[in-house]
């Protein structure tokens, strides 16, 4: 018998199930092979949710985690309202496009282990091991001596496809190891098929208890690993595109060999227990492996796949049926399209088969600017259900894009820009405010275009600039007149410190540089809604039953103010002493909206005037000025307005 496991920690597939352990079922299978399958990444969320969890979250006991924090505040609304967050028939109510997933997001952010050359070492692993991950995994053992594995298992394959899984599936190979000396562990995805192989072979060295790692395509070397295991031989150095330790501890890494054609594959098998524990889960469905136009060169991702051809794609017809299959099985009807980029003429035969089949979906994917998306085929994707899609479009600057090998130039993006909003189509859209050698005043003319069509947008996400060893740019940084420099402090946003190549970029200042992210941030801010948000309408009449919605929001006294001893408000629950109505009215009053982010603050006559409000009870405008008088009353509904601390009562 074989696992699959998927370990923490990719936080934005909370209330999902990754497709990569599901895709390996289906073909293991397929061919003869038992297969069980677990999603350790779900677990981590439910186990953050725990009290226990929580508590020191919500005080600021963790280290880089604030009280004024929005994550203290979504752990002390965590406490107060778990039912909104796993319903009784333990279903797990966050994920993707909920603000309940992105309370169990921030949780989980704090826990994220950014991966370099220190942290991959075996003492700082095992130092990791003392924290929230090891109560995880001691958590998931504690029904036995060691983790759940089924009797007769003889391979755990676990799927690393993000940075921050590294340091979790080495912990776990460590615990596997430890209580089940017999199974062969093995290890593969992107995560591991970026790494250098002298590194990778160095990280085989540190931690032996790693049988084997797979790169790039998993399907052939794990089917190989696997009959080896059922077989009781072992002998991984003799299979392509595997990295092991020979029996001397001599690394040894073998190139890949061809994957597999994705029109052969089987379909993915996702476990029915753990779909069942999911809400209204997001079902990734590979449509591609590779770039149908793989020339951008800051991208990791068109190296994926050595010893295979550059782009596989998915026939029309094999997919929509495979889209068909899954809504009968399991029920869902959200999915995301796992491709780089996906083709216009795949897009118009998937959209009209999806039509002709009525088959009642939304779908996402990612999209590149290309002249062949016009306004015809966009409305035609979106009348198939396309819920929106994620473009890299980066910049506007056409110097710039021919630079790095992007396919479109200005006014192509623009044009894109315009046409997909005039068919309905939600774009999010992705920039990178300084592409190799963009000058300030460039990035500033970019800024303008975008900003020009901001009513084009649903979301804008800004990336500042990262050179990456397994890119072009990082194998020739000079052609992009970048400069190599010592290894430099930071946080990368690609969350893969060891891949990262410190550089800089003489286009730019360092203080031009901030100052342009600053812009693009607060841009993107202003689109996505949580900031500069226009002031609500404030006139409300007389006898309007209103209410503070307090189950959006974390209330609660800055520790500055001392006197409720940083307690939680509303409800009278959560970390330190109650504060309900009529306690502690003396200090301030800090409003969290967990939905939006926003925090206001209640100077204390106002929050002395609502405290008997703060349980969410419904009142008027005309009961207000009753108590406090009409100009007061006036005041407080029209600046609770503007905050957003005010609803209709009824309405939520």
């Amino acid at each position: 018998m074989i696992g699959l496991v998927f370990p923490p920690l990719v936080e934005s597939n909370f209330g999902s199930f990754y497709p990569s352990t599901a895709v390996l079922a289906g073909f293991l299978q397929d061919r003869g092979l038992d297969v069980w399958q677990h999603d350790l990444n779900e677990d981590f969320a439910e186990f953050l949710l725990a009290p226990a969890e929580l508590a020191p979250l919500a005080e600021g006991r963790v280290p880089g985690v604030a009280r004024d924090s929005y994550t203290a505040s979504a752990a002390r609304w965590a406490l107060r309202e778990p039912d909104l967050l796993v319903g009784p028939d333990g279903r797990h109510l966050f994920g993707a496009g909920r603000h309940t997933g992105r309370i169990v997001e921030a949780l989980a952010v704090p826990f994220r282990i950014d991966p370099d050359e220190v942290t991959l070492r075996r003492p700082a692993v095992e130092a990791a091991g003392d924290g929230v991950f090891g109560r995880f995994y001691g958590r998931w053992a504690a029904g036995g001596d060691g983790p759940p594995v089924p009797a007769g298992t003889t391979l755990v394959g676990i799927s690393v496809p993000m940075g921050p899984q590294l340091v979790p599936a080495l912990l776990l190979a460590l615990r596997l190891k430890a209580v089940r000396p017999a199974v062969r562990v093995v290890l593969g995805g992107p995560a591991l098929s970026l790494m250098l192989v002298p590194e990778l072979e160095r990280l085989l060295a540190d931690f032996p208890e790693v049988d084997a790692v797979v790169r790039f395509d998993g399907e052939f070397p794990l089917l190989s690993l696997a009959r080896q295991a059922e077989a009781g031989t072992w002998e991984p150095e003799r299979v392509p595109g595997v990295s092991c330790l020979l029996a001397d501890g001599t690394p040894h890494t073998k190139d890949p060999a061809p994957g597999p054609n994705l029109n052969t594959l089987p379909r993915p098998v996702f476990p029915a227990e753990a779909m069942a524990r999911l809400s209204d889960p997001v079902l990734g469905v590979t449509q591609a492996r590779g770039c149908y136009w793989g020339k951008c060169d800051y991208c990791d991702f068109v190296e994926l796949y050595d010893g295979s051809p550059p782009f596989r794609g998915r026939h029309p017809d094999a997919f929509v049926d495979e889209l068909e299959h899954l809504v009968k099985e399991h029920g869902t009807r959200r999915f995301s399209f796992v491709t780089e980029s996906i083709p216009p003429a795949f897009a118009r035969r998937m959209s009209k088969l999806l039509i002709e089949r009525e088959l009642d979906i939304t779908w996402s994917s990612f999209v590149m600017v290309d002249r062949r998306f016009d306004r015809e085929l966009l409305g035609l994707m979106a009348a198939s259900g396309c819920e929106f899609l994620v473009v890299g479009m980066e910049t506007t600057i056409t110097r710039v894009l021919k630079l790095v090998h992007k396919s479109a130039d200005r006014e192509e993006n623009l044009r894109f820009l315009r046409e997909a909003h005039a068919a309905g189509v939600k774009l999010v859209v992705n920039l990178i405010p300084d592409l190799p050698s963009t000058t300030y005043e460039e990035a500033l003319q970019a800024l303008a275009d975008v900003e020009g069509l901001a009513h084009c947008m649903q979301s804008v996400s800004v990336f500042p600039f990262e050179a990456t060893r397994s890119s072009r740019v990082g194998r020739d940084p000079e052609a992009f007149g970048l400069v190599v420099t010592a290894p430099q402090e930071g946080t990368w946003q690609s969350q893969y410190a060891l891949n990262h190549l410190p550089n800089t970029d003489p286009a730019m200042t360092p203080e031009q540089r901030a100052d342009i992210h600053r812009r693009y941030t607060a841009f993107a801010d202003r689109v996505n809604g949580t900031a500069d948000a226009a002031p609500r309408e404030v006139r409300v009449a007389p006898d309007t039953a209103l209410r503070i919605p307090v189950e959006d929001f974390d209330l609660y006294v800055p520790d500055e103010d001392g006197a409720a001893g940083g307690g939680a408000v509303a409800g009278g629950t959560g970390p330190g002493p109650a504060a309900g109505p009529g306690s502690g009215t003396t200090g301030r009053l800090r409003a969290v909206n967990l939905r939006t982010k926003e925090c206001i603050t209640l100077p204390p006559a106002a929050r002395a005037r609502l405290t008997h409000l703060l349980d969410g009870r419904p009142f008027t405008p005309r009961e207000l000025a009753a108590a406090h008088g009409e100009r007061v009353a006036d005041v407080l509904v029209a600046n609770l307005r503007r905050s957003g601390l005010l609803a209709e009562a009824g309405r939520g």
